[in-house]
């Protein structure tokens, strides 16, 4: 593949991955932000962390779910265009964004534990909102968040880099070198 071709492809890599990244970045539902702004007392705090789980999850839905391993690392340099004009307005909010997505990429991270992956994000995403000790009705319904969000983050996926298939009379072990 010569040099044109190899820059065409990265262009439409990083297309793609914007407009991934743009249906990231729609505001979380209304709704969302009324059940964890009445749970923590602040409306603000509970947009801001559902806005910073969206992305998380999306993040963590393209380095798992891709079908090509570029499409991680195109999807995170984008949202870095997002953070850094967020960090010129307030750097308090990129220091945030840092440490809730450290968090959550340590929640993917756990192993040998019962919790399902959304209970551990749910629980991410209820602490860093301020809930330290959450009901059992709070924790599902955060639960239910991460997992309506991680739904659309990967008919995202799929809708903008595709869907994996293979013809019908090969078996995926054939596949194998």
């Amino acid at each position: 593949m010569g040099f044109m071709a190899n820059w065409l492809a990265a262009r439409e890599r990083r297309h793609r991955a914007q407009v991934y990244l743009q249906r990231l970045l729609i505001a979380p539902d209304a709704s969302d932000i009324a059940w964890l702004g009445a749970i923590v007392g602040d409306r603000d705090v509970a947009e801001r962390e559902l806005i910073f789980a969206r992305r998380a999850l999306g993040l963590i839905v393209a380095e798992r779910d891709a079908l090509d391993d570029r499409t991680a690392a195109d999807v995170a340099h984008a949202l870095t265009a997002v953070i850094e004009a967020e960090a010129r307005r307030s750097a308090a909010v990129a220091r945030h964004w840092i440490e809730r997505r450290r968090a959550y990429t340590a929640a993917m991270a756990v192993r040998g534990q019962s919790a399902a992956p959304a209970a551990r994000f749910g629980r991410v995403l209820l602490e860093g909102a301020g809930v330290a000790h959450p009901s059992d009705d709070a924790l599902a319904r955060a639960e239910h968040f991460v997992q309506v969000t991680r739904t659309q983050a990967n008919e995202a996926l799929r809708a903008v880099f595709g869907v994996a298939s293979m013809p019908e009379d090969v078996r995926p072990s054939a596949i194998r070198p």
